[in-house]
């Protein structure tokens, strides 16, 4: 069975393998959302894990390590490069690439607010401060 991690410290309190985990089911997809609580010191080795085991297709990074795992990257994706920041790893081969969708995320979160709200955004333009 193919596995994704979700790499920080700590993460033990995390709701996403219950949400991931019901989405890999529902899709049919073989494959296990695991959480991997990692220390600091701990980090190269996982990233030489993630690198190493086959079955390991991906990753997703939170606090701390959203800046310390670019080290360990082979590539990263353009947006992730400006911002500094990776909260996704893909595993291509023995490569592992760097994804930031935080901001995408946040965008999409913001417009959606927007759209909804009988009020516009301040700085627009149309009022507010």
């Amino acid at each position: 069975m193919n596995k994704v991690l979700l790499l920080g410290d700590p993460v033990s309190r995390s709701l996403s393998p219950g949400m991931q985990n019901a989405a890999f089911d529902a899709l049919g997809v073989d494959c296990e959302y695991v959480l991997r609580e990692v220390s600091r010191a701990d980090l190269a080795v996982v990233m030489a894990e993630l690198r190493g085991d086959e079955r390991i297709i991906g990753a997703n990074v939170t606090i701390p390590h959203k800046e310390s795992v670019i080290a360990y990257l082979d590539e990263l994706d353009p947006q992730a490069a400006r911002i500094g920041a990776v909260n996704t790893i893909s595993r291509q081969g023995t490569k592992l690439k760097g994804w930031n969708t935080d901001v995408v995320g946040f965008q999409r979160a913001l417009a959606e607010a927007e759209s909804n709200s009988p009020f516009p955004l301040a700085g627009e333009g149309r009022g507010g401060g």
